[in-house]
């Protein structure tokens, strides 16, 4: 099933994946206090960026229970989680006005904070196989792109951040993931300013990221944000609003052709995953 938040309820609804989307989701929780915020899947754990307070909220779909793990460096906007379980946490809203990274090995309640200097503004999360994390966002200098924290002997190694060198991101960055059955990156941008054009252009680049081997896709968004695939990596789902911004709904495609498969809406969904689910995502 997709799963989602709904953005004015704060409750977690559903939907089957079927080959033309939905319009009736199903209710599966109480409100979890968060808005605006991208998720990802472990099992049958739903994690959530939460913005207020700051920290992460998982929800078990299955038992019902829920737990939340306090964020002490920013303001949570998306969520990664790898292959070991450690849950990743970008945050925005840092008193030196610096995004970053929350690391919760294994989902412990005690995160550590990684800073890389190449970036300013983040805007979505992934990380790969090896655990080396991705952030797309913007530098210093306010140019758009995706930054690189290795994964070293003992874990991340933000000194060693680098800039990747990918086609340029002119107007709105919309989303990040991996494919965990390739290690492919997968970018997605609003190249028009949601204004019309080209909204939604999915780039896929594989190992190592050039832009000579890279495919990019127009999925027809309005003003696409969030970015995820489906556990067999051949669904990707996008966020999308209509013109006027008054309701938001998730575009299904194929992966990686990216064909019109439907579209899910009636719940009003904003940050959105999958179960089942591969890690990482």
């Amino acid at each position: 099933m997709l799963i989602a938040i709904n953005n004015r309820s704060g409750r977690l609804v559903s939907w089957p994946i079927n080959p033309g989307g939905g319009n009736h989701p199903t209710t599966l929780s109480g409100p979890l206090g968060v808005n605006g915020s991208g998720m990802a899947a472990n099992g049958h754990l739903v994690v959530a960026a939460s913005q207020y307070p700051p920290g992460v909220v998982t929800y078990n779909v299955q038992t019902k229970q829920e737990v939340t793990l306090a964020d002490p460096f920013g303001v949570p906007i998306d969520v990664a989680i790898d292959k070991n379980s450690a849950i990743y946490i970008l945050n925005v809203g840092t008193p030196t006005g610096i995004d970053n990274v929350t690391k919760y090995p294994g989902g412990s309640p005690h995160p550590r904070k990684l800073v890389c200097k190449f970036l300013k503004s983040g805007q979505a999360i992934a990380v790969d196989n090896e655990g080396d994390i991705f952030v797309n966002g913007y530098g210093h200098t306010g140019g758009a792109g995706v930054v690189e924290i290795p994964s070293g002997p003992n874990g991340p190694e933000p000194q060693n951040c680098t800039r990747l060198h990918l086609k340029a991101e002119p107007g709105y960055v919309a989303g990040l993931a991996i494919d965990p059955k390739t290690d492919d990156l997968i970018v997605l941008d609003d190249p028009d300013d949601c204004a019309g054009g080209i909204e939604g252009r999915m780039t896929i680049y594989p190992k190592p990221y050039e832009i000579a081997t890279s495919v990019t896709h127009d999925l027809g968004a309005n003003c696409a944000g969030w970015i995820r695939l489906n556990a067999s990596s051949d669904i990707v789902f996008v966020g999308d609003e209509d013109v006027s911004g008054s309701f938001s709904f998730i575009l299904q495609r194929s992966y990686p052709e990216g064909r019109g498969m439907g579209i899910y809406q009636g719940g009003n969904p904003d940050g959105f995953t999958t179960i089942p689910n591969t890690l990482p995502n």
